[in-house]
């Protein structure tokens, strides 16, 4: 279609060119026969040797009719946009606790008394008349000045009317330490002297540097040994008081203890 519209002007360009050429020779012309002059021999105008055709009428063309761009299509409401809200947290139920099958309970065991424990007894498997002395009067005391521990013991057997029993002494601890009485001194036999808290046939006297803490005030703990150097009794406690280094005590063999 390009080349057919090239052609058809391509016609008319000519023919209007030989048209204006003619027109423009006919001027010419007539400006010569107004002035005086020879006449020119006019020169034959060569005609074109084709004859134009007229332009084949076609169709006018319609141009082409412009195709719109289309706008974007507006949104049936053009709103702002809504910042969107995070859907709500559905809380999560926790799962359900596995219901755990009833363990059958026995009854706690009731708690089995202990005994108290048994103090051993210091006269347990002594042969012969075992531990027979026992504490029947004291321990007393009395003041002495503090310098020294003076002890009057008496042992005597009252199923024989009092009668003083001979060839007996002790063991004598103070605050745990062994005091240093000699088993050389022992009680007299059928023979007793008066002190002033009693009746002894048993007399021992220590310093006070054969003491610990070089005081008589303390703790101490005694008991009988016979002539053998053999326990005869269980276990004497008792406090002296500060001076009071004079101590007695009656010991009596009736009856056992």
């Amino acid at each position: 279609m390009h080349t057919s519209s090239s052609r058809k002007l391509q016609g008319w360009l000519a023919w209007g060119v030989l048209v204006i050429t003619a027109l423009a020779l006919l001027a010419l012309a007539g400006c010569a026969a107004d002035q005086p002059g020879p006449t020119p021999t006019p020169t034959k105008t060569q005609m074109p040797t084709f004859t134009p055709r007229p332009p084949t009428a076609t169709p006018t063309e319609v141009p082409p009719t412009p195709t719109e761009t289309p706008l974007p299509s507006p949104t049936a409401t053009e709103e702002p946009t809504a910042t969107p809200v995070p859907p709500t947290a559905t809380p999560t139920q926790p799962p359900p606790t596995p219901t755990k099958a009833p363990v059958a309970r026995s009854a706690p065991p009731k708690p089995t008394a202990v005994p108290p424990t048994a103090v051993p007894d210091p006269c347990a498997g002594i042969g012969g008349d075992g531990c027979k002395w026992r504490v029947t009067g004291g321990p007393s005391f009395g003041a002495n000045g503090g310098l020294e521990l003076k002890l009057q013991f008496i042992f005597l057997h009252s199923g024989r009317g009092g009668e003083p029993q001979g060839s007996y002494f002790v063991w004598m601890e103070k605050d745990g330490q062994k005091l240093p009485i000699s088993d050389s001194v022992r009680s007299a036999a059928k023979a007793s002297s008066q002190g002033s808290l009693g009746a002894y046939n048993y007399e021992y006297t220590l310093g006070v540097d054969k003491l610990p803490g070089n005081t008589v005030a303390g703790h101490y703990r005694l008991w009988v040994l016979d002539g053998n150097g053999e326990r005869d009794s269980r276990d004497v406690n008792f406090d002296v008081p500060a001076n009071q280094g004079l101590v007695w005590i009656q010991f009596d063999q009736a009856g056992g203890g």
